[in-house]
């Protein structure tokens, strides 16, 4: 068999620009994941504490009672480590065309930037916590954590988290009541998670509420140009032009020897 491969389409046609963020690429991702890791680390250790938050929350009064945290991440991960190993692993196995290290390292880019985006503006804004004047009174100083309440990270990650896994769902489940029934318990999830915060005075209900909208946000965003880049990959290597020649011989009834070929010309 002969095959013959002509030349692909020019660079900027059939492969992906490095001037661009690709997501689930993974010649792009062995740089930017540990790139937006290192990011995250440095600004949530290298910044200067501010001795009064910026506008619009330099008048807060922060005087709720603490309260013991009712979701602490050592709860909170376990499940979602469950849930992100059930929702990955059964679209692979129930669907051809989930590329499984594609969308993990997408999920994980989701997760850094988030955190990123709320480490950044926590940094910068530093609002005080709800009960942060209160201890601050009644127990002397603080750490310099209890201050930083503007927006909650439970909540821009947990959104993230329902945005991202419900996207995979709808785009790659066989079963569009399965994909509805889990969006709403992500969702109703990730509410009850932001609601705890609130009641718990660790935040407003400002910081909950952006923190959702930046997660959703920021999940949408990373999934929909995972997506594309998925299609862009797939349209380069439709565009191959593969030919196949096969040939044969044989003798018919006289014993006249034959020849020929089959060609195939895939387009």
């Amino acid at each position: 068999m002969i095959t013959y491969n002509p030349p692909q389409a020019p660079p900027e046609q059939s492969t992906l620009s490095m001037q661009t963020f690709n997501p689930g690429d993974f010649k792009q991702d062995i740089y930017t994941l540990p790139l937006e890791g290192a990011l995250v680390g440095a600004i949530s250790y290298l910044y200067t504490p501010r001795s009064v938050s910026l506008w619009p929350f330099n008048s807060e009064t922060a005087d709720e009672t603490p309260r013991p945290t009712t979701l602490p991440a050592s709860i909170i991960l376990p499940f979602a480590l469950g849930t992100a190993g059930l929702v990955l692993g059964g679209l692979t196995l129930a669907n051809d065309d989930f590329a499984l290290g594609t969308q993990v390292r997408g999920w994980l880019h989701a997760i850094l930037l988030t955190e990123l985006a709320t480490s950044t503006t926590k940094v910068t804004f530093q609002r005080k916590r709800p009960f942060y004047d209160y201890k601050e009174s009644t127990e002397g100083s603080t750490s310099n954590d209890d201050r930083f309440s503007f927006f909650s990270g439970h909540a821009s990650h947990a959104f993230s988290f329902a945005t991202y896994s419900s996207a995979l769902m709808f785009e790659y489940s066989r079963s569009p009541l399965l994909s509805w029934t889990y969006a709403t318990v992500a969702y109703g999830a990730a509410s009850w998670v932001a609601s705890t915060r609130v009641k718990d005075h660790a935040h407003n209900a400002s910081d909950v509420i952006v923190g959702g909208i930046v997660g959703t946000a920021i999940a949408a965003a990373v999934f929909y140009r995972v997506e594309a880049v998925q299609k862009q990959k797939k349209v380069a290597s439709s565009n191959q032009i593969e030919l196949k020649v096969v040939p044969f011989a044989f003798h018919d009834e006289t014993s006249q020897p034959w020849y020929g070929a089959h060609i195939e010309l895939k387009i």
